[in-house]
């Protein structure tokens, strides 16, 4: 960060008298970033200290690179605490603290806000991480550090957790507010802020559970119990019917008049079949019809008006014309009732059994033809 910009938290518009007031003094504080923030440790100007940057050129890549930051957002928070805005101050605190995690009067600032705003466990945890920070830096304000954490315990508000007093399932994981518990957690009251939390239970194989419960504040004490977690049912798809009376399967009435037991689909093909079958042999019937009045014509030509070489005369002419056209329609007629009586024969062939029970059906056809007439009889038992 350049001296003079301002920093992250500056870009809220009601922030502006704070932002500009520590802008002002990182614009004002020397290239080294001596300044009131005894947490981060300087070397003096113009004596680097070997083996480390230099003071002018922070590293951004270690803590004492973004010292001028942190210094920043410090002023930022003491500002905004000053202004009675804890919950803008705390969240600028805990930026600084992920740029420098051990400046340790940035920590004490945080855990003062923290404890300002109601949120004692969180408070709690920074001084105790500060105090653990100085001592083993050999630094003085470990003491400090100890006796905030020390103050403040009595006033922890705890949440314990116990699991499935029959055992847990296999697997079983226990999370508060999103974040894992560890089983060695279990049953042990640990601190939470005040407010409501949600404790979540699942495991492999298991019905989800949760619940949110109100922690009240000043040292209350808070114990949720988690039932054994239920079977997940098996898939809808594969579950199997519950048992119950068996139902019978509803009468079939017979209809009166249908000797096939209802088949009427049957009844129908067959009946189809029956009149192809009758079509065919009228076919047949003018096919022979029409035969015969070709072999007439051409008999009665060849009676005095054409000779052997098929020389006609006019009367012979007209008699062979007739006697081709007649020709030509029994051939047709021949090839429509076979055709008819093919198909007849088929649907007959394909059309269901009839039922043991059912009477004998028959049917019969009967043809005739002969010079100038033709006759077509079809008949059945039903």
């Amino acid at each position: 960060m350049r001296r003079g910009d301002l920093p992250k938290v500056c870009s809220s518009r009601p922030r502006g008298l704070a932002c500009v007031l520590a802008a002002l003094s990182l614009s004002l504080s020397p290239a080294s970033g001596a300044a009131s923030e005894p947490g981060l440790r300087h070397p003096n100007p113009g004596q680097p200290n070997p083996g480390q940057p230099n003071p002018g050129q922070p590293n951004p890549g270690q803590p004492g690179g973004h010292k001028e930051q942190v210094l920043a957002l410090y002023q930022v928070a003491r500002q905004l605490l000053d202004a009675g805005r804890v919950a803008e101050a705390c969240a600028v605190l805990e930026q600084g603290r992920t740029l420098d995690p051990t400046a340790i009067n940035l920590l004490l600032r945080l855990g003062e806000c923290l404890a300002r705003a109601g949120r004692t466990a969180g408070a709690w945890n920074v001084f105790s991480e500060a105090a653990a920070i100085a001592k083993s830096a050999g630094d003085p304000r470990a003491a400090r550090a100890a006796a905030l954490a020390a103050a403040l315990e009595p006033r922890l508000s705890r949440m314990a957790i116990e699991p499935p007093a029959a055992g847990a399932a296999p697997g079983l994981e226990i999370r508060r507010d999103g974040v894992l518990i560890l089983p060695a957690q279990w049953g042990q009251a640990l601190p939470v802020d005040p407010g409501t939390h949600t404790v979540e239970a699942r495991a492999p194989g298991r019905r989800r559970w949760s619940t949110a419960r109100a922690v009240p504040p000043d040292g209350a004490r808070v114990v949720i119990d988690v039932p054994p977690l239920e079977q997940e049912p098996p898939p809808r798809a594969f579950s199997a019917a519950p048992p119950g009376p068996r139902r019978q399967a509803p009468p079939v009435l017979a209809s009166a008049g249908r000797g096939d037991g209802g088949d009427t689909g049957a009844r129908a093909q067959r009946m189809i079949a029956l009149a192809t079958g009758g079509a065919g042999l009228v076919g047949l019937g003018l096919g022979a019809l029409f035969g015969a009045e070709a072999i007439a014509r051409r008999d009665a030509s060849n009676r005095g008006h054409c000779d052997a070489r098929s020389r006609c005369d006019a009367a012979g002419v007209a008699l062979r014309e007739d006697a081709q056209s007649a020709g030509t329609a029994s051939t047709i007629a021949f090839s429509a009732g076979s055709a008819a009586l093919l198909a007849a024969g088929l649907l007959l062939w394909t059309a269901p059994p009839r039922a043991a029970a059912s009477p004998a059906r028959r049917a019969t056809a009967a043809a005739a033809a002969g010079p100038g007439a033709f006759s077509l009889v079809v008949g059945g038992s039903y």
